[in-house]
């Protein structure tokens, strides 16, 4: 029996997700979102939401508050409040949890979460030009590392963040290709039918490679430092995509039949350095507060921004390789920034559904030395 204050997600979709540069390049990260928001919402069976919450990453050239112009370029009237949330890889997950909150303070209406990137579309900037150039060369940065992949509190980009923490945690370069193989096989063996959106210039994730192996791996030279292990195939592929929940009280569901409801979340900081084992407290305190041991959690969802990182994680909480990521991960499917951690909800949602319900547990690190963890239950 429901109560009329539980957490529903009555819908939860994404996009194929096209490779950097791929089939979705040019597109910009704002439409992308209209396509998630469009395809979602398509269901009229479905109630409207009174709210818009919309994680993106990367926002330069998309326009002020990219979440008020998908949601009314999606048809939502003009009285739907609509605001971006930039959490880094975070951003959605972000979104997610605080459409909970709202909805559990009171919130008068269903409220849409999710999240787009349009990492082929990151733009180079021009610091200082507003007031002239005189003479001397001038830097032209790249807003995919001054403002996503490296740490300023550190100085260094995310790769070297996960080289550290690899030795620091002894993870092996041999068992980092391992698991980024497993990852594509994975992938390319998963049906994603039940959580995939149309967009007419992609019907599938475009950067799974069902014929990688450790072994070809293993002959890609590390990125960071010539005696590393983060390689182009061990870690998540840059990529564009958009990923949409629709969440709402048992008493705002109109007769829509749920997917799942959410049970909790939790946020967790750790050291900059070691930004790559943020979920592992995040993941802890959620798994506290509803008294759960690691066994009682049917699938996880840990994005895998890097292989060592992802095993750094496991190895720390025992999660059982068989219950985690079982549609592959990020290493495969690829990172849009902003809506992973939409994604990542998704994908768990429709993958434990297929498996008969359970119960779920979506995690993510984030720049900076943050953590986030969601906790969701389906029913067959």
């Amino acid at each position: 029996m429901r109560n009329p204050g539980d957490l529903l997600i009555l819908a939860a979709g994404r996009l194929p997700q096209g490779r950097y540069g791929g089939s979705l390049a040019g597109l910009g990260a704002v439409p992308l979102g209209l396509s998630a928001v469009e395809g979602l919402l398509s269901r009229p069976t479905l109630p409207r939401p009174g709210s818009l919450l919309w994680g993106m990453a990367r926002s330069h050239t998309q326009g002020m508050n990219p979440a008020r112009t998908i949601a009314l370029k999606a048809g939502l009237p003009h009285d739907t409040p609509a605001f971006t949330v930039n959490m880094a890889c975070g951003s959605s997950l972000q979104a997610l949890i605080l459409a909970a909150q709202r909805l559990r303070d009171g919130a008068e209406a269903p409220i849409l979460a999710g999240g787009s990137e349009a990492m082929s579309d990151t733009p180079h900037l021009i610091p200082g030009l507003r007031w002239g150039f005189r003479m001397g060369h001038r830097e032209l940065p790249d807003v995919m590392h001054h403002d996503g992949l490296r740490c300023p509190v550190t100085g260094l980009l995310m790769g070297e963040t996960i080289e550290r923490l690899a030795t620091k945690r002894g993870i092996a370069r041999p068992e980092a290709d391992a698991w980024a193989a497993e990852s594509h096989r994975r992938a390319a063996s998963a049906d994603f039918q039940a959580e995939l959106l149309p967009h007419a210039n992609l019907a599938h994730d475009e950067s799974i490679r069902p014929e990688i192996t450790a072994e070809s791996l293993a002959r890609l030279s590390p990125v960071f430092d010539p005696q590393g292990q983060v390689t182009a195939g061990n870690a998540s592929a840059l990529s564009d995509g958009a990923a949409a929940i629709l969440v709402a009280r048992q008493d705002q569901a109109e007769g829509a039949t749920p997917l799942a409801r959410i049970l909790g979340w939790s946020e967790a900081g750790v050291d900059p350095l070691d930004i790559g084992e943020a979920p592992v407290p995040a993941v802890q305190r959620l798994l506290a507060a509803h008294r759960l041991m690691v066994a009682d959690i049917d699938l996880w969802e840990l994005n895998e921004a890097f292989s060592a990182q992802l095993l750094v994680c496991q190895r720390q909480l025992g999660l059982p390789e068989d219950r985690l990521n079982v549609a592959g991960g990020g290493v495969a499917l690829g990172h849009p920034i902003g809506a992973t951690g939409a994604r990542i909800v998704a994908t768990l949602i429709h993958q434990l559904k297929a498996r008969g319900g359970g119960l779920g547990v979506a995690t993510l690190g984030i720049g900076g030395g943050l953590g986030l963890a969601v906790l969701i239950e389906t029913a067959p």
